[in-house]
């Protein structure tokens, strides 16, 4: 018999250096309508994916299949499950795709938080206690599939709050930093956010020179193409050596010089909430967006909360 694990401790895989992206899985009929007994999870086996530490969370058909376990957390799903819900892992273990996971965060977490995953799901990298920076993955899931599957879901619960996170998840990032600045940036000021357009991130920009006509292709951290603007985020890892640094230069240049408007955010600016709040409203002018003058008390408060949920 199948066991379906579930909410945190999908939430875990999906985020491990275990996981990679899967074919479509189909329709299932329901979730079994027995007992999940304790012994079915087996810690040694789950600590291969990095799920070695308990409470397991598993989702069952009904409540009288709860496992009676202090380690194990049950959550009800009953009825025909949306295809693209749950995925073999090994044996009799299943997981809940990135789909399933992101509604199920949203319905537990708050909002901030249930978009922090969404972007985390659709990167192109993962994180990993043996590396010194994060390492690229294709991405396991997109702002599409996520929506996708929240229209499949109809009114199942989380879904009303996940599609409200959704339409604030955005593709492509490729280190923890660009998620954290492009969600201060980008998200609403009601949730902290400084309220600017959204950003395509890690775009392809192809440049020609003035001189010769040779085409460079160049990629930019956060683009905002009808603007002609872009941010780069330095970080202390990636820019450090003199090669580099002259290289960049070099780059920017050459987008400047194409008429496109580059500004660069570093770790210090971005740590710093007072530098930040300059940075933000220089990228504003930028954008032609216009202030709002000062921000009530209560919104920064939330970007109080949202910087301490990117920064930690």
């Amino acid at each position: 018999m199948n066991h379906y694990l579930s909410h945190q401790t999908a939430r875990t895989f999906w985020l491990s250096p275990y996981a990679g992206r899967r074919d479509a899985n189909p329709a299932l009929p329901g979730l079994p309508s027995s007992l999940v007994p304790y012994h079915a999870l087996d810690p040694e086996l789950l600590s291969r994916y990095g799920l070695g530490q308990p409470p397991y969370h598993v989702t069952v058909a009904a409540a009288a299949q709860r496992c009676h376990n202090p380690e194990v957390i049950s959550h009800v799903m009953g009825g025909a499950i949306p295809a693209g819900s749950f995925q073999p892992l090994r044996g009799e273990l299943w997981i809940a795709t990135p789909e399933l996971t992101f509604c199920q965060v949203a319905s537990h977490a708050g909002f901030t938080e249930a978009v922090k995953f969404g972007y985390e799901l659709c990167s192109n990298f993962v994180l990993s206690e043996l590396l010194a920076s994060p390492d690229r993955r294709e991405a396991l899931s997109s702002p599409e599939m996520l929506l996708d599957y929240l229209k499949r879901s109809a009114d199942r619960p989380g879904v009303k709050a996940a599609r409200r996170a959704a339409r604030y998840v955005h593709a492509g990032a490729e280190s923890p930093m660009e998620i954290a600045v492009s969600m201060l940036l980008t998200l609403p000021r009601m949730y902290g956010g400084y309220g600017l357009p959204a950003a395509e991130l890690n775009r392809e920009i192809i440049v020609k020179s003035r001189i010769g006509g040779r085409q460079q292709t160049y990629r930019g951290d956060l683009v905002w193409p009808r603007q002609h603007v872009i941010v780069e985020y330095d970080s202390d890892l990636h820019h450090s050596r003199k090669a580099e640094i002259s290289r960049d230069a070099l780059r920017r240049n050459a987008l400047q010089d194409a008429g496109w408007r580059v500004i660069v955010m570093t770790k210090d600016q971005v740590y710093d909430e007072t530098a930040m709040d300059e940075a933000a409203a220089q990228l504003a002018r930028s954008l032609g967006v216009h202030g709002n003058g000062t921000e009530p008390r209560a919104m920064l408060l939330r970007r109080g909360a949202l910087r301490n949920l990117l920064l930690g």
